[in-house]
């Protein structure tokens, strides 16, 4: 009784809370622009951003080894330390399930 009394005053306060705020998501919906034109856009502007750096790259003069070790000393760099994290959270969870 008292569960069918509580999911028809959440029923109502939401039903309320949807009449109110129609209106606004009405004016929110007319007023911004369509999602894929913004999705348009930031693709143009990585586009226009890889283009830069690819200027950029054959500008500076570096052979394809030298950039290809660059890569692979960021990427050690930037995934080392969460692979070690990886590995103290997995002890971590074995200690803590362990009998």
């Amino acid at each position: 009784m008292i569960n069918a009394i509580l999911m028809g005053v959440i029923k109502l306060i939401v039903g309320l809370v949807s009449l109110i705020l129609s209106p606004i998501d009405s004016i929110i919906i007319s007023a911004l622009p369509n999602l894929s034109n913004a999705l348009s856009a930031v693709g143009s502007f990585l586009n226009l951003i890889a283009q830069g750096v690819g200027w950029a790259v054959s500008a500076t003069g570096l052979s394809n080894e030298t950039l290809s070790l660059i890569v692979m000393y960021f990427t050690f760099k930037l995934s080392a330390p969460m692979l070690f994290y990886m590995i103290k959270l997995a002890i971590s969870w074995y200690d803590k399930l362990k009998p």
